[in-house]
């Protein structure tokens, strides 16, 4: 797994949303949730695998701590959270050590 910083995270985070969605970058505020850009469940697994694919990291399917309920910010912090651990402790699978991370909202 490779580590990615947290600025490259969140532009290959909006640029797949904006991909997935047709919305343009602008309009993919930090605040606004999953929900709100008509992104369901599997083009949430969608959009994990393709920054997966852009960044070489390997993700969880079911990224822990996001939902449809959260906000591109939080999903951001995830994504980072995971970057750093995986670049911490190379050997662990994918969300081994995802201790800080919360899980995600039913």
């Amino acid at each position: 797994m490779s580590s990615v910083s947290g600025p490259d995270l969140h532009e290959c985070l909006v640029a797949q949303i904006a991909e997935q969605t047709a919305l343009p970058p602008e309009e993919l505020l930090p605040e606004r949730t999953f929900r709100e850009l008509d992104i369901d469940s599997l083009a949430l697994v969608e959009l994990i695998v393709a920054i997966e694919n852009d960044t070489g990291l390997d993700l969880p399917p079911d990224l822990p701590g996001v939902d449809r309920d959260t906000t591109l910010a939080e999903a951001a912090r995830v994504l980072e959270t995971l970057s750093v651990t995986a670049a911490e402790a190379p050997g662990e699978a994918p969300g081994e050590a995802d201790a800080g991370i919360p899980h995600a909202r039913g």
